[in-house]
């Protein structure tokens, strides 16, 4: 309440008291004039509808307006790549350790220096989950490379394949002049093509220097290590890949300053789905729950599990389409959902293309009118004050506000209103006790609720350092299905009825 307003305005009827023009009477012997009576004076008024609601509570931008005004909810939700390509055109990370002997040919040479070059092959093979891959675009890896050995000096290490080719499509070749006793190089861009699949043929030739070794045996030992081999695109076999995928989701429709539960009806639930692979996929759904405190948790789908197939199309299609209803808790809300998707169904064995871009999407849309019963919902609210700088005149002898509320909303709200102080942490006063009803228009036609407050001047002295009202309200719609529009609202219009008895001194 804006006692602001109200008091202003009972001082401007002290005013009126006392601006008589008194050149009219003959008042030299009248001390002053006995007043009093009632007057009734416009405090405040406010008026709510259910879309300046929802941008009180910061809802409307997932608010629907239909042309009749009909509301509703829409919650949308999507998952690119459940199953990803990305996911699938790696090899695992791979170790190697090779170790490489010639016998000595200069064991007895007596010359204490030699210059000489070895030379050998290695096939590495590749370790990989559900593909082969015959031929690809190197999007990221590198492979390094740890050397060991009896020879007194290693100068260089030439590494070639046959097949690996750079970007321009060259012969691959690296060349270390070593300083240390490992190198490494980078894979990204480079074209892989090979004749076995997930197999990399290696070249090594090392020049090396050596001081008279009377070992009958030289010996090189290397390690490799790759890592982060992954292919923007590849050509190759696809085995048949499954994947468990669990969605777990939350929702508020309302605010935290909500509780309870409501009955919802005609909820539109809309699945689909995308597979850019070049290979059938199939879903299917095991589990399918709607959460929340204080409701068992029930299944949204039926029957389950639902399967679908899913041909490649590179646009959206619908795969799934109900309306259900069922319980929700309108704060702390969720869903929970477990599938599994499968790649190549079909069992494909021919050599295919495939990029780290395919992938198997997914989207859910709901629509959630607002059509529902209401039991048990609470909802509260508050509003800031500064009643610091306020009294109440001593000519007041009782002041009694008005509040009516004039609602064309379905829905009956019992209200308690309280006064606070938030320095104290406590309440000051009740202004307006539990069991209030406000009404609900069940027919269409306003309904007008009246509510009593009596202010006396112990209450206002209570409530003078109070810097905020409580507001509470439960809401319930009496067992009926009701729907909300955009255009039904809550009016509020408070008067203040001020009984006076005050003496009006006049100069003589």
């Amino acid at each position: 309440m804006r006692y602001n307003k109200l008091i202003f305005a009972l001082s401007l009827v002290a005013l009126l008291f006392t601006a008589c023009k008194k050149e009219h009477y003959d008042v030299s012997n009248v001390n002053g004039i006995n007043a009093e009576g009632e007057v009734l004076l416009p405090v405040a008024s406010k008026t709510f509808t259910m879309m300046d609601m929802m941008e009180r509570f910061q809802i409307d931008s997932i608010i629907s307006c239909s042309d009749d005004g009909s509301l509703s909810f829409d919650y949308f939700y999507e998952n690119y790549g459940v199953v990803s390509g990305e996911k699938l055109l790696r090899f695992n990370d791979l170790k190697y350790e090779g170790h490489y002997e010639i016998s000595n040919p200069f064991v007895s040479v007596l010359p204490s220096f030699v210059d000489t070059t070895l030379s050998f092959q290695h096939t590495l093979e590749f370790e990989t989950d559900h593909i082969s891959v015959i031929e690809a675009i190197m999007k990221s890896g590198r492979l390094e490379f740890t050397v060991a050995s009896n020879i007194g000096v290693l100068r260089r290490v030439i590494l070639s394949s046959p097949d690996i080719k750079d970007a321009a499509g060259n012969d691959f070749m690296v060349d270390f002049y070593l300083n240390s006793d490992n190198f490494g190089f980078d894979l990204a861009g480079l074209h892989y093509k090979t004749d076995v699949a997930n197999s990399l043929k290696i070249n090594f030739e090392v020049e090396c220097s050596y001081v008279h070794v009377l070992d009958s045996q030289l010996y090189i030992d290397f390690s490799i290590e790759g890592s982060d081999l992954a292919f923007s695109e590849m050509r190759g076999y696809v085995e048949p890949y499954d994947s468990r995928n669990r969605i777990d989701t939350t929702f508020n429709l309302f605010p935290d300053n909500m509780s309870g539960i409501l009955e919802v009806n005609d909820v539109k639930l809309r699945l689909s789905e995308r597979n850019t692979f070049p290979l059938d996929a199939r879903l299917t759904v095991d589990t399918a729950l709607v959460v929340g405190e204080g409701i068992p948790a029930y299944s949204i789908l039926e029957p389950l599990p639902l399967v679908v197939e899913l041909p490649v199309q590179h646009t959206f299609s619908e795969v799934y389409n109900s309306t259900l209803s069922g319980k929700i808790n309108p704060c702390g809300g969720g869903a929970i959902a477990s599938s599994l998707f499968r790649v190549n169904t079909s069992g494909i064995e021919d050599v295919i293309t495939m990029s780290d871009t395919c992938n198997l999407d997914v989207r859910v849309d709901v629509s959630l009118p607002f059509s529902f019963k209401i039991s048990d919902v609470r909802y509260f609210d508050t509003l800031d004050l500064d009643l610091t700088e306020l009294e109440l005149p001593d000519f007041i002898e009782k002041l009694t506000l008005e509040l009516t509320f004039t609602s064309t909303l379905p829905v009956n709200l019992r209200s308690q209103f309280y006064m606070y102080d938030s320095e104290l942490e406590m309440i000051t006063d009740t202004l307006i006790d539990a069991g209030e009803l406000i009404e609900a228009s069940f027919d269409g036609q306003p309904t007008h609720t009246t509510v009593s407050i009596e202010i006396t001047e112990e209450r206002i002295n209570k409530v003078l350092h109070s810097d905020r009202i409580i507001m509470l309200y439960e809401l319930d719609t009496d067992a009926r299905n009701v729907k909300l529009t955009a255009d039904q609202k809550l009016s509020l219009f408070v008067k203040a009825k001020a009984k006076y008895n005050s003496v009006v001194e006049l100069d003589n």
